[in-house]
């Protein structure tokens, strides 16, 4: 029984990569220079891998998800990547913010994100930047000190 667990998982790893890499091929590699040199955000390709249901791939299947394992999204990741690298970044900071919702965030938190989430309908992304520091969180010099009921910012 195990074995048939085993080659099944191996053949929705196969379907998976295999639209990923049709998407790549037809959707992503043809317009991947005209957005990189305009640094236009890649909408209708972030529509499309909505459309895909990339934003669930390791989701639980409970909360919509794909539920797929890390292997296979590590393979998801290298086809987005072979057409375009910046467009991995979407569904990466997405996929780290939903991975420590499940490790982290209580059941009714998880229960309420997680399924738009999985639909890409609610998307995480990574909010880092900082005059000299870019994306590099150990230069960011901003402080948020609480006082009373507010944060004051530096």
């Amino acid at each position: 029984m195990a074995g048939a667990a085993v080659e099944d998982r191996r053949a929705v790893t196969a379907q998976v990569i295999d639209t990923v890499r049709r998407f790549v091929e037809r959707e992503v590699i043809p317009v991947a220079s005209k957005y990189e040199h305009a640094d236009e955000y890649p909408q209708p390709l972030v529509d499309r891998m909505r459309e895909l249901g990339l934003f669930g791939a390791t989701i639980p299947v409970e909360y919509g998800g794909l539920g797929l394992d890390y292997t296979t999204y590590a393979m998801i990741v290298e086809e987005l990547c072979r057409g375009w690298m910046s467009l991995s970044g979407v569904l990466n900071t997405h996929l780290m913010f939903a991975y420590v919702l499940q490790m982290h965030g209580t059941p009714e938190q998880q229960a309420r994100y997680l399924p738009a989430m999985a639909r890409g309908e609610q998307r995480a992304a990574l909010c880092l930047t900082e005059p000299h520091a870019g994306s590099d969180a150990q230069r960011i010099r901003t402080t948020a000190v609480r006082r009373g009921d507010h944060y004051v910012v530096n």
